[in-house]
């Protein structure tokens, strides 16, 4: 493949629509109203020099104001005033000032006033000097100047925040992402205390089952078919364990309570009242006995939700509603407080949002969490059934 061609030193297409046009004008100009001898060639050719340039000032600033300035201080030496050539160093300044630091645009600056002040003593009009050809020039080279650098500041100003922003949002993205593994693995400690438990009842369950068949006197294969499923079971166990032990973080206590669910709500909404939060319960439908894995997210999900209506509202009216259905569980969790119009962040809600999405979309359900029209937040959460039982 042949190497791209270089377009950094290309001229904009706006620097050459600006260049022609001035060009266009002072030529115009200089054609209508130039009668001296000589004036006219002088000055068509000190205008194509002083505005072809501009078409790189963006690329070249430095270069483009000093050409320009230069064909401006002849055009005040040789003919008394630079006429429409004056705009070319006021625009070459202006992009200096936009471009380059302070220290140097600055520079630019104060040798353009000192520029403008030789032109006018040494033009031809030396005898009528007045003030007002060295205050407007000033003012007018002082004013390109200024907003040449507010332009600049402004414009890194603005870049600064857009790379704040940026990185801001990139932050966001890595501690969501952290707080996602981190509730992930939570999950799957819980879930792995939860299959330890039933594994081991059924280690015990055969052992048992083996010693009582010995004992009647059963077949050797039925013994042998009990060995094995307490011995399968035990492997299992191991495995669990060794799994276990490498997502628990050492400064964590091991489990020694049997995992909460849905009963332990009572417990839970009692130490919840204690700390200050005023909390109802109800319940809908027929509570039925769910899987181990759903009971312990659900009682988490609404441990979570009355954790950060403390940690966000303090003590405001809340009320938990769990509906038993056929078909799925849902955990409705609604509080009265202040809160309006505010998305919610992991960070601003302590990724508990965070943990309960994860926990909702184990199972295939689905999780709202919105602010309320009249005040305060809601968390509803549905859980199916269908997936878990199968």
């Amino acid at each position: 493949m042949s190497p791209r061609p270089d377009v950094t030193n290309r001229p904009r297409g706006w620097d050459v629509v600006l260049a022609i046009g001035l060009l266009a004008l002072t030529e115009a100009t200089v054609f209508s109203r130039a009668s001296a001898s000589g004036a006219r060639e002088f000055y068509a050719i000190a205008g194509a020099v002083a505005f072809i340039p501009l078409a790189w000032r963006r690329r070249a600033p430095i270069v483009v104001w000093i050409i320009s300035g230069a064909v401006t201080l002849a055009a005040m030496a040789f003919h008394g005033t630079p006429g429409p050539l004056a705009l070319a160093p006021l625009i070459a300044l202006y992009t200096v000032a936009t471009t380059s630091p302070r220290r140097v645009s600055l520079a630019a600056g104060v040798i353009t006033l000192i520029g403008v002040t030789v032109g006018v003593l040494a033009s031809r009009q030396a005898e009528a000097l007045a003030w007002e050809k060295f205050v407007l020039p000033l003012v007018v080279v002082a004013s390109c100047w200024l907003i040449g650098d507010n332009l600049r500041v402004r414009r890194a100003y603005v870049a600064e925040l857009e790379a704040k922003a940026a990185h801001a949002e990139a932050d966001r993205a890595a501690e969501r992402a952290r707080a996602i593994s981190e509730e992930r693995t939570r999950i799957a400690r819980e879930l792995h205390d939860v299959a330890v438990h039933h594994v081991s009842l059924i280690a015990v369950q055969a052992g048992a089952s083996r010693l009582l068949a010995e004992q009647a006197g059963a077949r050797s294969d039925e013994r042998e078919s009990l060995a094995a499923i307490e011995e399968t079971a035990r492997q299992a166990l191991d495995e669990l364990r060794q799994i276990l032990g490498v997502l628990r973080h050492d400064t964590e206590p091991k489990a020694l309570a049997p995992a909460p669910g849905l009963r332990q709500l009572d417990e839970l909404l009692d130490e919840v009242r204690r700390s200050g939060l005023p909390v109802t319960l109800t319940v809908d439908g027929t509570p039925a006995t769910l899987p181990p894995a759903i009971d312990l997210s659900a009682y988490r999900i609404v441990q979570e939700a009355l954790t950060n209506v403390v940690k966000h509202e303090g003590a405001v009216p809340t009320r938990v509603v769990v509906r038993h259905r056929p078909s799925d569980i849902e955990l409705e969790v609604t509080n009265d407080g202040t809160t309006r119009n505010h998305t919610p962040t992991a960070e601003a809600q302590g990724h508990g949002i965070v943990g309960m999405r994860e926990r909702v979309a184990l199972f295939g359900g689905q999780l709202d969490a919105h602010h309320r029209p009249d005040g305060g937040f809601a968390i509803v959460a549905r859980i199916p059934l269908g997936t878990a039982t199968a």
